[in-house]
């Protein structure tokens, strides 16, 4: 489908703000084409908006991707060292008259754009500088009080490019005016330096998100201009929110880097690859959605950012990790018992806090330890039996149970042996299985907090 030719695509974030998770969505499928087909994952920063873009946010947008491992190929370009090369291009459109400065002013340019919208006409420019005398010369002349900007001549025609996600789209170029590419010879507007870019870096295909449908007829247009060939268009689904608005911060969307600290790196890419795209399973590797991945059953309809599913799945993943693993993403010194305890129950990294239990002695009132109607003495006597049981046994969940269900029988009261042991090793009125707890202590800090509930009654 694809042809011979060697597949290239890329990312090209602007480094004006920290990866969003849509950016990151379109890293995957970026990526999982190019190591579908044995092709090539480039990466580059555009950062020609000077006063915006900022190392730091450059360096975020590098973690991140390193962080969910979508490792590209090559060298980091940045457009702010491609300079000459945008010059020579607008160089070549001027000479060629296939561009021209004009020097239309703001008032005018937006008196028009009123005039048209009364009209209920499309916002154009049709500029009349291109029928100057100008037309062809490289440098705007000098003249005090006007900013010159350059356009791009464009031609009455139909502008049809097949997107490989969405089929055929049509538009008409007349509709586009002659829009603008650059404000000076150094200074060249997004579309322009993405043309170029993107011609220079071999791209073969252009794989980015919907919202920038609108961009791709003027990028042919400097595509024909440029005597370029084209790539091949595909543009992804926007992720949404539940309301099905564009997902903002407020809805859960946010940065990838606000996710490393309750996240699985491996169930982020999991949700991300899962949301415009139907795999064979909910679970599934990156290596696995490579061998799937097809770019022509990419979903054209908004995706839902569900948190909840986001969680589900990250909980399956934190379910997998070794003790050892878990303890040092979250930095706790505890047992593997205990690690184990926490990672069977756990949506998210950072709420293993809610188990403290299990590193720091709980605090609570002597009123939390009763059970129903039971009354002190009862809980008393309970809690002192249920020490017995606790010194005598083997630290195993079958010798424990055996050892309180006797208990529980003896005394007639299930819930008057369980209820009094939990909250005298946790706390909490909710927590796991008390001998889950007890196995996760030890024997030695389960006999001290049994004793400690014991000395409040």
């Amino acid at each position: 489908m694809f042809g011979r030719k060697k597949i290239k695509v890329r990312l090209a974030p602007s480094p004006t703000g920290y990866m969003h998770v849509g950016t990151a969505q379109s890293a995957l499928y970026n990526w999982l084409f190019a190591k579908k087909n044995g092709g090539e994952f480039l990466f580059r920063i555009e950062d020609t908006d000077i006063e915006r873009s900022t190392k730091e946010y450059e360096q975020s947008i590098l973690e991140a991707l390193e962080w969910l491992e979508l490792k590209w190929d090559g060298e980091v370009v940045h457009q702010s060292k491609r300079r000459i090369h945008y010059r020579r291009a607008l160089e070549k459109l001027i000479t060629n008259k296939k561009a021209f400065w004009c020097n239309h002013t703001k008032e005018e340019l937006e008196a028009e754009r009123k005039e048209e919208e009364e009209n209920k006409q499309p916002p154009r420019h049709i500029c009349s500088c291109k029928s100057s005398s100008a037309f062809g010369r490289h440098y705007p002349a000098s003249n005090p009080g006007q900013n010159f900007i350059l356009r791009l001549a464009v031609n009455e025609q139909k502008i049809t490019f097949n997107d490989v996600i969405r089929g055929p789209i049509e538009f008409e170029a007349s509709l586009l005016g002659d829009f603008s590419i650059a404000k000076s010879l150094d200074e060249p507007l997004y579309n322009f330096a993405v043309v170029v870019d993107d011609a220079e870096m071999g791209i073969t295909h252009a794989i980015r998100g919907e919202d920038h449908i609108s961009n791709t007829p003027k990028q042919i247009l400097i595509y024909e201009a440029l005597g370029l060939p084209l790539p091949i268009f595909a543009h992804l689904p926007l992720i949404l929110a539940p309301d099905r608005s564009k997902l903002s911060k407020r809805h859960g969307g946010m940065a990838v880097a606000d996710y490393k600290k309750d996240y699985l790196p491996e169930a982020l890419i999991n949700f991300l690859g899962g949301l415009s795209y139907t795999f064979s399973k909910e679970i599934i590797s990156r290596e696995e959605m490579v061998k799937e991945f097809d770019l022509t059953k990419v979903h054209k309809s908004g995706a839902v950012f569900d948190v909840k599913k986001l969680n589900w799945l990250n909980s399956q993943y934190i379910k997998k990790l070794p003790p050892k693993e878990f303890k040092n993403l979250t930095n706790l010194n505890i047992s593997d018992a205990a690690a184990a305890l926490i990672t069977e129950r756990l949506e998210r990294l950072m709420d293993a806090q809610e188990f403290s239990y299990l590193w720091s002695e709980p605090q609570y009132g002597k009123e939390l330890l009763k059970w129903k109607n039971s009354g002190f003495e009862q809980v008393k006597a309970s809690l002192s039996r249920s020490l017995e049981v606790l010194k005598a046994a083997e630290m195993s969940r079958e010798a424990i149970l055996a050892g309180l269900e006797k208990l529980s029988v003896e005394l007639g009261n299930k819930g008057l042996v369980f209820w009094p042991l939990r909250v005298a090793l946790s706390g909490k009125e909710k927590s796991p299985d008390p001998i889950d707890i007890a196995l996760a202590l030890g024997k030695q800090e389960t006999i001290k907090r049994i004793e400690k509930a014991i000395s409040l009654l």
